[in-house]
């Protein structure tokens, strides 16, 4: 159980939050509410995990946000213009991938810390977004798009299937992969990693690129569930990237990585907001529940900290030489 509760240390928070709402509202453990929840945790998880590695890596990326603003402009432009969905789609992605490239190449070339260059990236997207699309919604109706949120394969919500392969891609990566390992290294100690002889630039360009294009595919889901874009979609969602990240158990300062903790954290996170809502309380204590969150995970890891610090984790090199291989 000890163990348990060490590399998923949600799992009691979530089912007391479980047990709460269940007793203040008639209608949270229907099966069409753990539906609703599941598929808006699945949604935020995708990037939440990009993310992880992002935060194991000892970095952050404040940019997502407008990624996902963007990404969903550029799609649905392009789905108006006559261009196939699956090429609309792609197209998004990509810009993603350049945004996420830009910020890397920024980061290691120019050497600015990824506060700034990721703070600054976030304010420039966000223009070229509102820029785009003109301050006008971008509406589409694309049967192929809403697909990435209201298909149901083998009767199972999209973003839910979604969210497991990316989950099973992400635990693979970051414990059964030489790159898992070395985003690891980079975060525990970047210097030692150097030295050690690993592609320390490479790496991190590498994890700001997966998660312009987690960005990317963000946008694409908004953009499907709504069915169209804008330019001030995704402000704010860079708080909530990083927050289930953190609560979640993944080291703020690098060094682990807790994918189980990720997931866990973006269902705690939206099964909050859905029992807010199902309490008829108003959407801004919502945003207010999510920064008290981020506080509290936050405190409790500083009073934990050397407990933390010794406690065996996932995806933890054991040493530069094994890091290395």
């Amino acid at each position: 159980m000890t163990s348990i509760m060490r590399r998923a240390p949600l799992v009691l928070p979530l089912v007391g939050v479980v047990i709460i709402l269940s007793a203040t509202t008639d209608s949270f453990l229907t099966s069409g509410n753990i539906e609703n929840v599941l598929v808006a945790a699945g949604i935020l998880a995708v990037p939440g995990l990009a993310m992880t590695l992002c935060l194991a890596m000892g970095e952050f990326d404040l940019s997502i946000g407008s990624t996902v603003s963007l990404t969903g402009v550029v799609c649905c432009s392009a789905i108006i213009a006559g261009q196939p969905a699956i090429l609309a789609m792609a197209l998004a992605l990509a810009v993603g991938a350049v945004i996420g490239l830009a910020n890397g190449l920024v980061i290691t070339k120019l050497g600015v810390t990824p506060f700034i260059a990721t703070l600054a990236t976030l304010v420039i997207v966000r223009g070229l977004s509102l820029a785009y699309s003109d301050g006008h919604d971008q509406i589409v109706s694309s049967p192929a798009l809403k697909y990435l949120v209201g298909g149901r394969p083998l009767g199972v919500p999209m973003p839910v299937v979604l969210a497991i392969i990316a989950t099973i891609s992400a635990w693979w990566t970051m414990n059964r992969t030489r790159f898992g390992r070395w985003v690891c290294a980079v975060g525990s100690n970047r210097e030692a990693a150097r030295v050690s002889g690993l592609p320390v630039d490479r790496i991190r360009i590498a994890v700001y690129v997966l998660v312009g294009v987690a960005g990317g595919f963000w946008g694409l889901l908004i953009s499907s569930q709504l069915q169209k874009g804008n330019g001030q979609l995704g402000m704010g969602f860079e708080l909530d990237a990083i927050t289930v990240v953190v609560i979640g158990g993944t080291a703020l300062l690098g060094g682990r990585a807790s994918i189980v903790g990720t997931v866990l954290g973006a269902v705690l996170i939206e099964a909050i907001r859905n029992g807010l809502n199902l309490l008829n309380t108003p959407p801004a204590y919502q945003r207010i529940s999510v920064g008290l969150l981020l506080i509290a995970a936050l405190a409790i890891r500083g009073v934990h900290r050397v407990g933390s610090d010794t406690a065996p984790a996932a995806a933890q090199p054991a040493t530069a030489q094994e890091v290395a291989r």
